[in-house]
């Protein structure tokens, strides 16, 4: 799914971690900045840097000279994000997660134990004026055919974790000689709730590609019906 780019020369350009909330992206973030000359940042809202002085203030951020932001769209952003920084250049990685694995973690996060009384309509919701519209917009602006654009699904990424951090290093310029399957946790920030993941997880410091459970499976045969989420579902190659 993912779109490799040739070596161009110069410094690197900023690279943007894209995706919906609860998506993976920790995780995805977590192995592409185990590179020495991969920058392994907090979330970092992106966006706000569009001053004239952007590029430098955000390569200020660290000392590696491929600089890896993340910041996922928040629910009200819809078509709007992202952004983008006022740099000169940037590559983008987008990473996709299914609808009905994607809207699962997002009602345990937004609802936490009140999960299981979460009505059934605020699924159609996070579906169609989240979910969809996001993942269409991220398509219309970043197509998989331009080079500086590298989609991955979340289900690819924890199925050969190997073969797709490799060819992500590629793409990002990294001189990482081959893919990984494990990271380290960082050394100058920790992983919390309200940033980046803080589950149990992230901290197994492993990819896990855990089965679907039952009550996703159940929002799937719902939320799939709906026309706007079944055509977001067959761009992004799930249906």
């Amino acid at each position: 799914m993912g779109q490799a780019s040739s070596d161009s020369g110069g410094e690197p350009p900023i690279a943007l971690l894209l995706s919906t909330m609860r998506s993976g992206s920790t995780l995805l973030k977590a192995l592409l900045s185990t590179p020495e000359d991969v920058s392994n940042l907090p979330e970092t809202d992106f966006q706000k840097y569009q001053s004239a002085d952007a590029e430098r203030r955000l390569r200020a951020l660290a000392s590696e000279p491929i600089v890896l932001l993340k910041r996922p769209a928040w629910f009200h952003e819809g078509r709007r994000y992202p952004r983008l920084p006022n740099v000169a250049e940037t590559r983008r990685v987008i990473l996709a997660r299914d609808v009905h694995s994607n809207l699962l973690s997002l009602r345990k996060m937004a609802y936490r134990k009140a999960e299981p009384l979460a009505p059934r309509f605020l699924d159609d919701w996070m579906a169609v004026y989240y979910w969809s519209r996001v993942y269409d917009a991220l398509s219309e602006r970043f197509p998989k055919d331009d080079p500086s654009n590298f989609w991955i699904r979340y289900e690819d990424l924890v199925r050969d974790p190997v073969r797709h951090t490799a060819e992500l290093f590629r793409f990002l310029g990294s001189k990482h000689p081959h893919g990984i399957d494990r990271y380290e946790k960082p050394s100058n920030y920790e992983w919390k709730w309200g940033t980046d993941d803080g589950g149990h997880k992230i901290k197994s410091l492993r990819v896990q590609a855990n089965p679907v459970p039952a009550k996703a499976t159940e929002i799937l045969k719902h939320v799939s019906r709906i026309p706007s989420v079944q055509a977001t579902r067959r761009k992004l190659g799930y249906d």
